[in-house]
């Protein structure tokens, strides 16, 4: 992973960190409803980064497969044995 990708990751888990340190104390119905806000921003992040790295390795690929002299697959007939 490259430097500016991390730092933009330490800097949402910093950020992520602050919002547990917000966590209101004694009301449980305020309690629930402040943890489950910060659950929804954690998914969010955790899925956004997942669908991410997952879309940039799929464009890398392509364009390492479209780069010249790189072997290419062959595609043929299935035969029958």
């Amino acid at each position: 992973m490259d430097t500016p990708t991390q730092a933009d990751e330490s800097a949402g888990i910093q950020f992520a960190m602050q919002m547990l340190k917000q966590v209101p104390r004694g009301n449980p119905a305020e309690l629930e409803t402040h943890i489950t806000g910060v659950l929804i921003v954690f998914w969010g992040a955790l899925w956004g980064s997942f669908g991410t790295e997952y879309a940039r390795g799929f464009v890398e690929a392509q364009l390492r497969g479209m780069e010249t002299n790189v072997p290419h697959e062959t595609f043929v007939e299935p035969t029958v044995q």
